[in-house]
């Protein structure tokens, strides 16, 4: 029998992405899946009531005064933090992970099983992260439709001749994190951060799944990420994101009016070539095995059509703002 796992996310995307996330980790066999609702969201409240194990706090004024003086942190990583500290501390499993709800465990049951064989001296274990990409030339049609690949860690050089001209807006070949996702022992009074535990505490990879990132779960989603992240207030301090992100976002900046611009960025990103899949393959970093949403029989529309559709809505107002009204 594998050891007990919970996972803890803090989300505002459309309801059935939310569904499908807390859905699958269920059936993946999470115990519990804490559920931090960042704005209100009764369509995600329907679909997700009576799934037993999901465990959701509104983020509202209550939420707020209780847990950081009666204000919201305007960052949204300062609240995805305080709300998996809150997580941590209540939930009753072996390890929590601490994710997006973008990012999904390949293989629930696989890990719990690694989990049940690691040393009491380790507290802290690591879920590698593989993104999505599309084939060149390939239409997606459903939300988890593509294949992976992993970051380039032992050869970074191989990073120009693989990805040029669009490397340097990558990270380790990635658009997204190329560190993966802490999962840290439950009950040893540890403080989280967004992608592991405060502190110097080593970590140890998990070796038979991956948590898999759809940076973007459609071409209109990442459009909205770029664009939400560079009308960002400018706070004090170092840049929020890495630099490949920042790159994307400045790009994103100085071309926003210019969707020839942004279907070209996208095709260099989030697509892979031939020939590029096949030199990710002679590395070892691409799986090209779908994945295998586990709903356990909910019926979801994850169509793109449908998901933009109800991000068009969801955003007017901000899109109008940005000139993408209409």
């Amino acid at each position: 029998m594998g050891a007990s796992w919970a996972v803890v996310a803090t989300v505002d995307e459309p309801a059935p992405l939310v569904a499908a996330f807390v859905a699958h980790h269920l059936n993946e066999g999470a115990r519990e899946v804490h559920l931090f609702l960042d704005k209100p969201d009764p369509e995600t409240v329907v679909l997700i009531r009576g799934m037993k194990g999901c465990k959701l706090t509104r983020c509202n004024k209550d939420h707020w005064a209780a847990h950081n003086n009666g204000t919201r942190p305007y960052l949204h990583t300062r609240r995805q933090i305080i709300n998996a500290n809150i997580a941590y501390a209540a939930c009753r499993v072996d390890w929590l992970v601490h994710c997006d709800a973008d990012e999904f465990i390949r293989d629930g049951r696989a890990m719990a099983e690694e989990l049940a064989q690691v040393p009491e001296g380790r507290d802290h274990l690591r879920l590698r992260v593989s993104e999505r990409v599309m084939l060149a030339g390939v239409e997606q049609r459903g939300l988890f439709d593509g294949i992976f690949r992993q970051p380039i860690v032992e050869e970074p050089r191989r990073l120009d001749a693989i990805y040029h001209p669009v490397e340097a807006f990558l990270d380790r070949g990635l658009t997204g994190h190329p560190n993966g996702k802490g999962v840290v022992r439950a009950g040893r009074g540890y403080k989280l951060n967004i992608h592991q535990p405060q502190g110097d505490v080593p970590s140890w990879a998990i070796v038979s799944t991956r948590l898999l990132h759809f940076d973007g779960l459609t071409e209109f989603h990442y459009l909205l990420k770029l664009l939400r992240r560079a009308h960002e207030k400018p706070l004090p301090g170092p840049p929020r994101h890495k630099s490949g992100r920042m790159a994307q976002v400045t790009a994103m900046k100085e071309h926003a009016g210019d969707p020839e611009f942004f279907t070209a960025l996208v095709a260099g990103l989030k697509t892979l070539r031939p020939n590029q899949v096949a030199a990710l393959r002679a590395l070892g970093l691409i799986e090209e095995v779908p994945f295998q949403l586990n709903l356990g029989g909910l019926a979801l529309d994850l169509g793109v059509a449908g998901f933009d559709a109800i991000l068009r809505a969801r955003q007017a107002e901000f899109l109008a703002s940005m000139g993408f009204g209409g």
